[in-house]
């Protein structure tokens, strides 16, 4: 009796045991009604890069679980509201399956693509069509606009960065000598830098930036555009000088055609650094007059003579540029001294201008801003004064447009 009632006791409490032991665990549903891992969302700590790539595209979490084991109570899932997490920007680099290239269907041309399909030819040749010498950059910046039609177009920058000096003294005793000794060493100044950004300007989008210092390495730099279009380039930089150089691939059979291109380039950068067009030119005098002698033109003077070989008459035209306005009135009134023999007389002409008339000389001159004109005639006969007002006139306008 006492073994049965042994027995029962046992039976009991082993039953009690691992009823308790069940009443621990409990099997819940996952959120999307899924049996992986991933329908729990992403997890915050640990687990396999694959297991977060899986659950990227969850974006709401339905039902939320919430066991207590303090007590051994079991909270039943509750309800809560709708969470949407904020978006993120830029994700991380995820490692896929590329896809399958035989799969892949070629996509739509677009314009530029004919003109970038690379030729091969052994008697390629490049012509730069824009080349920027020595250019200096102090916190300033530069712009120019160019269409591509035939890319690629390569670029080559070349940097001069404002050189420093340091100077350090070492402090030095031998023997019963001491003293200090300064050691000097140049290198580019940390401040120098430079930047240059190219803009598709149908788009204003930016599509390259290359440059000096800062996050940029400091070496000189060759780059290139693959595609055409209409382009801006900003140039920027501080304590640089910077050769700017830029170029297009042509065969041999159409490089004649490129030929003119470097000419009208080469004189448009002489042009641009001489005095501007405000003389006058022989269509401004009207037929029959020529040009004859020597003919200077410099970024301060411009000397010429004009003839015509039907009535006789000669005009010599002077046209300074000095450094300001009252350097240039200042030689103004040196030409009054240089003209006192002859019947001044003031006229409308420029800031200030005085004209005079003779049998055998006519003349005008005026001072405008930073240029002094001088107009003279000194032929028989010479020509009028009335018409020497009219070409001073014209070379006035010409000074203000510019």
């Amino acid at each position: 009796m006492n073994i049965r009632m042994l027995q029962i006791c046992i039976f009991i409490i082993t039953s009690l045991i691992i009823g308790t032991m069940l009443s621990g665990c409990v099997e819940v549903t996952p959120p999307s009604g899924e049996q992986e891992v991933s329908a729990y969302g992403p997890s915050s700590t640990g687990g396999d890069l694959k297991d977060l790539a899986k659950g990227e595209n969850t974006d709401e979490i339905n039902q939320k679980v919430n066991i207590k084991q303090d007590t051994g109570d079991l909270t039943k899932p509750t309800e809560q509201p709708v969470t949407v997490l904020p978006g993120v920007e830029n994700g991380s680099f995820v490692k896929v399956v590329p896809r399958n290239y035989e799969e892949l269907r070629s996509d739509t041309q677009i314009s530029y693509l004919p003109y970038n399909r690379p030729v091969f030819t052994e008697d390629r040749q490049y012509i730069t069509i824009q080349e920027m010498k020595n250019q200096s950059f102090s916190n300033n910046a530069s712009a120019y606009a160019y269409e591509l039609k035939t890319p690629p177009l390569y670029i080559d920058l070349n940097f001069y960065p404002k050189i420093v000096t340091d100077e350090q003294e070492i402090y030095k005793r031998t023997g019963d000598k001491e003293g200090t000794i300064t050691f000097t060493k140049t290198r580019p100044s940390q401040d120098a830098w430079f930047e240059m950004r190219v803009y598709d300007i149908n788009t204003n989008q930016e599509i390259l930036r290359e440059g000096y210092g800062k996050t940029y390495s400091l070496t000189n730099k060759s780059t290139v555009i693959r595609r055409a279009g209409h382009f801006q380039f900003d140039f920027m930089g501080d304590f640089m000088n910077a050769d700017i150089s830029m170029k297009i691939p042509v065969d041999s059979s159409t490089v004649e055609n490129y030929t003119h291109v470097n000419t009208i380039i080469e004189d448009q950068k002489i042009k641009s650094g001489l005095l501007p067009d405000i003389f006058l030119k022989i269509v401004d005098l009207g037929p029959s007059w020529q040009q004859t002698g020597r003919l200077i033109h410099s970024p301060d003077t411009y000397s010429v003579i004009f003839v015509n070989p039907v009535s006789g008459s000669k005009i010599a035209q002077d046209i300074k540029k000095y450094s300001n306005n009252d350097v240039a009135k200042s030689h103004y009134s040196e030409t009054k001294s240089k003209n006192s023999g002859e019947i001044q007389t003031s006229i409308i002409a420029g800031d200030e201008g005085y004209g005079f008339e003779s049998v055998r000389k006519t003349g005008i001159v005026f001072a405008q801003g930073e240029y002094v004109v001088e107009l003279t005639s000194f032929s028989v006969p010479p020509v009028s004064l009335d018409e020497l007002k009219k070409y001073a006139s014209l070379i006035s306008g010409r000074i203000n447009s510019h």
